[in-house]
């Protein structure tokens, strides 16, 4: 039989309960930080969240069902390895929310729903230095108490950060994430310089290789030996460039081989030794040059700026023949780290002139926190995390598309202009994911290398 003192329903039988709620919550939990989540770009098919901000944290009690907060048989086996999960029970006052959290949420743009907790919102728990995220709301438990109900059961699991910015003012939480969730670091270029070198002339030197066998079966790039001249002379010098693998029973094979140094003194071609590489089967053809072809291409001034390879060229023989060509390689700074001969020519009496295209050009400007950038090749976007003018680096996050080297970038704010000469992507260290602790410590019990480790039937 119902408590006859109680009507079962009126406002003031609700208010009461609810305020013994909220007394019990405020004597009993733990203060903890609500953190909505702003969506700012999505998926059009499955509106999976591309983008978001979490820029608010608001103070509220809440109770930890679970006796210390985290629940055991957290760890589990997915499609991507062993993961350890923790997982939290939370409580929080369905009237404090609705009066307090609620009412300041409606202000903020890109919410998802103002008016109630929703799943992807997170929770910073200051008792374990944690941000929690929530993965489901119960709103109807326990169910319908006096024809009303009075909480909200947050069911969480610990945040693992993808692509959202975090930025709350609050120092606990922002420091864990000061220098976490840049999805790329971008080195681009300055004002770039021109590159300058020169050449001489040799008799006798190797003017032309042509790949005439691939070869399969390689791992690595073979060392290639060209043996000495038989009188007065210098020994040349090769390098060979590999490629994937042209069947499926070839590793890597032999693509290209350029002139390091063409030498001097061959009267006739000279042999080469394939060393190393673990494969087989590449053979090439040497050309030599009785006379007027260059020799070393050497750098005066690596250049600077460069954010793709530059073409290098040389003037044309007097009396006709064959005009020498060359590619550079660039260093990590965009700089010419050497320059590899493809052709060193025929008919030289004089040694050529060497001319190297210009690096960038554009240089222009420093990106404002938090502004937009768009490649105008790729047309990938980003949102600006940190810009260093020192060393033109920047970090971006949000990005749907990758950005690609030689990109020409610009600021949708500040109208900063610049090229991409690295790109690098940024992997996420997630410390609540034990699966490369867990297989190292296998391997020390179980010899995987086997094919069976537990023995042969």
């Amino acid at each position: 039989m119902l408590n006859s003192f109680f009507i079962n329903g009126t406002n003031t039988e609700q208010g009461l309960v609810q305020d013994l709620i909220n007394e019990q919550l405020k004597m009993y939990g733990i203060e903890v930080y609500y953190m909505p989540r702003q969506i700012f770009s999505q998926g059009k098919v499955i509106k999976d969240v591309i983008y978001s901000k979490f820029k608010n944290a608001f103070p509220i009690e809440a109770y930890l069902l679970n006796y210390d907060g985290f629940e055991a048989n957290s760890v589990l086996m997915s499609k991507f390895g062993v993961r350890v999960t923790d997982e939290m029970t939370l409580i929080i006052s369905k009237e404090r929310f609705e009066l307090y959290i609620a009412e300041i949420m409606k202000s903020i743009p890109n919410v998802k729903n103002a008016l109630r907790p929703n799943s992807g919102d997170l929770i910073y728990v200051p008792l374990s230095d944690s941000l929690m995220e929530i993965k489901f709301v119960e709103n109807r438990k326990p169910f319908y108490q006096l024809q009303k109900n009075y909480v909200y059961e947050l069911r969480c699991e610990v945040y693992e950060l993808e692509d959202e910015d975090i930025n709350t003012g609050l120092t606990d939480i922002d420091q864990q994430f000061k220098d976490s969730g840049y999805n790329a670091t971008l080195t681009l270029s300055g004002i770039g310089s021109t590159a300058t070198a020169f050449t001489s002339l040799v008799t006798g030197g190797i003017q032309e290789i042509k790949v005439i066998d691939e070869g399969y079966g390689y791992t690595s790039t073979p060392t290639l030996v060209v043996s000495s001249p038989t009188g007065i002379g210098t020994q040349a010098k090769l390098v060979g460039i590999m490629s994937g693998a042209r069947s499926l029973l070839s590793k890597l094979s032999l693509k290209k081989v350029y002139i390091e140094n063409p030498g001097y003194g061959y009267s006739t071609s000279p042999s080469v030794t394939f060393f190393g590489g673990g494969g087989y089967g590449a053979s090439i053809q040497v050309g030599i040059a009785s006379s007027g072809s260059i020799g070393i291409v050497t750098l005066t001034y690596s250049g600077e700026g460069y954010v793709e390879t530059p073409i290098v060229s040389f003037s044309s023989p007097v009396s006709g023949g064959t005009t020498a060509t060359a590619e550079a390689v660039l260093n990590s700074s965009g700089g010419i780290s050497t320059i590899r001969i493809v052709n060193a020519g025929a008919g030289y009496t004089t040694p050529p002139s060497v001319t190297i295209s210009t690096g960038s050009t554009v240089s222009s400007g420093n990106f404002i926190f938090e502004e937009i950038v768009i490649g105008s090749i790729s047309k990938a976007s980003g949102v600006v995390k940190g810009w260093d003018s020192s060393t033109k680096q920047l970090k971006i996050v949000g990005m749907g598309t990758d950005f690609i080297v030689g990109d020409m970038i610009v600021g949708s704010s500040s109208s900063s202009t610049y090229f991409i000469q690295k790109y690098k992507t940024f992997e996420l260290s997630n410390a609540f994911n034990e699966s490369t602790a867990i297989e190292e410590e296998s391997d020390i019990i179980l010899d995987f290398t086997e094919v069976n480790p537990f023995g042969e039937v």
